[in-house]
């Protein structure tokens, strides 16, 4: 049932807002809609939730999470899970923020290897790629990046003109500095990367929803459409106070 304006005034939070303050995924929230969570609808179809009722399932999920049944069998859990299941896991609380301390309680796995696991998380695959004696590096036909550089007018065009109601992965990764190879006896430079992950939108997005996440620097963005999948579109651009301002 599509809600009136006056309830959702109450119901600020996206299925993303819920996901990271229960320490969930977003598949998760899905599934806790119409048992313990009640979302709103707008006239949009988009779902919104109401914050009271979100810090209430919270403390219920905190609570349950600590009883001594509970925590038996998570530790059952952990030695069941295979190498992929809990770097699944460990990733996505890293993604959340959670603490080295949150995970070993909630996951039941020891501090080292999770250690070892943010340092994967942190490095990602583009600078991992580059630590390899012989990395495998995308094809350069010139001098000139293949992937464009925009100026912050242009990047608020492309994410303005973003199709309505399809959902498109915004993914976003940081330019940490140059890397410099030796091909055919000429110095060839590539960008340093460092992927900081991405959200996915039903529409236009500005500038300034990405400068919030992220941060200010120079960025390589990609749209990636998920109702047709494909790639949109994948630039570099740097954002600033001042791209954000004109955004805004």
């Amino acid at each position: 049932m599509i809600s009136g304006q006056d309830d959702l005034k109450q119901a600020s939070l996206t299925r993303d807002d819920v996901a990271k303050r229960l320490g969930v995924s977003v598949s998760t929230v899905r599934r806790l809609e119409g048992s313990r969570l009640h979302p709103l609808i707008t006239d949009k179809g988009v779902r919104r939730f109401r914050p009271a009722e979100v810090e209430q399932l919270a403390a219920v999920l905190a609570a349950e999470q600590n009883t001594p049944r509970n925590a038996e069998k998570a530790a059952v859990r952990a030695v069941e899970l295979t190498k992929g299941e809990l770097a699944g896991l460990v990733f996505e609380r890293l993604e959340q923020r959670h603490s080295l301390a949150e995970i070993v309680i909630a996951l039941r796995v020891p501090p080292d290897d999770v250690r070892e696991l943010y340092h994967t998380w942190l490095v990602g695959l583009w600078a991992g790629e580059l630590q390899r004696p012989e990395p495998a590096l995308p094809a350069r036909h010139s001098d000139q990046d293949v992937i464009r550089r925009v100026t912050r007018e242009q990047l608020a065009a492309l994410l303005d003109a973003l199709p309505e109601h399809r959902s498109t992965r915004i993914s976003v990764a940081r330019v940490v500095g140059e890397y410099v190879i030796e091909c055919d006896t000429n110095l060839v430079e590539y960008r340093n990367l460092a992927e900081l992950g991405g959200f996915v939108v039903s529409g236009p997005v500005t500038v300034s929803e990405i400068a919030k996440r992220f941060g200010m620097g120079e960025y390589r963005i990609s749209a990636y459409g998920l109702d047709a999948p494909g790639l949109r579109w994948e630039v570099f651009a740097e954002i600033d106070e001042e791209s954000v301002s004109r955004a805004a």
